[in-house]
């Protein structure tokens, strides 16, 4: 039979952190509901990897440490190298977007380095994200790519930019959010930003399957915890309690590319 002590410690824990509390109450202000609280505990089986550059890992300090003894985190490829239009065809290990541009009166698949200027690509005359055009004779499909739900495979997601293709209601992709996801006149802050450092880890996950620190599975949590999507199997995470918050998590996928 448990006696008090152990009663009240049962208790503490089940309690929410300071962090958790300020998580909340900052979620509730932007509109995302009580649902949108971070993970906390993670099962530690679940950080099991070759590698200490997990996120039970920033909390201890492991990320900081450069002396030799802690491996090098960063092995994955940041939010920048993921929504370079040129990589498109050789680096995506989704369904990668493939924009068309008018030039000199005629389609032509969009490959430069840099994604096109935030609003000009809304505008329906001169790009092209969905349907098909003709570029040099050939029927080509313009698409924004794989949505970030489909992929992280959860029903949450985040709605895409209004006018940049298909329904108000249609699904965000992996690319609108590593291209435009930290500008607040595409998306509304910080989940904008918050959404882009997750979307490359996602990138990053299926690139790297056996090497980078953070699984899918991982990154459905953390992202069912912050929308409040609650689709993470019962048992293999505990939502409540490490007291990281989104700016937290970001420092840490931060850590993971170079």
């Amino acid at each position: 039979m448990e006696n008090n002590s152990e009663i009240d410690r049962a208790r503490e824990t089940s309690l929410p952190t300071p962090q958790e509390t300020a998580l909340r109450r900052s979620l509730l202000k932007a509109g995302f509901g009580v649902g949108g609280v971070l993970m906390a505990r993670q099962a530690k089986s679940t950080f099991d990897t070759p590698y200490q550059c997990t996120l039970s890992g920033q909390m201890s300090g492991n990320v900081s440490r450069n002396d030799g003894t802690t491996p090098n985190c960063r092995i994955g490829l940041s939010p920048g190298f993921w929504q370079q239009c040129s990589r498109f065809t050789t680096d995506w290990v989704v369904t990668p977007p493939k924009i068309c541009k008018k030039v000199n009166g005629s389609w032509r698949v969009y490959t430069r380095t840099d994604p096109p200027a935030f609003p000009e690509i809304k505008e329906t005359s001169k790009w092209k994200v969905s349907d098909t055009v003709s570029v040099s004779g050939s029927t080509v499909a313009c698409t924004l790519g794989a949505t970030l739900s489909s992929v992280l495979g959860t029903t949450v997601g985040l709605t895409g930019i209004p006018g940049l293709g298909g329904s108000t209601t249609r699904q965000v992709s992996l690319w609108e959010l590593v291209a435009y996801g930290n500008n607040s006149s595409a998306f509304p802050q910080p989940i904008g930003q918050f959404a882009r450092h997750i979307a490359a880890a996602v990138l990053n996950a299926k690139a790297y399957p056996t090497t980078y620190p953070i699984t899918m599975s991982q990154l459905r949590a953390i992202w069912d915890a912050i929308t409040g999507g609650g689709t993470s199997t019962s048992g293999q995470y505990q939502l409540m309690g490490t007291g990281l918050d989104a700016g937290q998590i970001q420092d840490y996928l931060n850590t993971t590319w170079g």
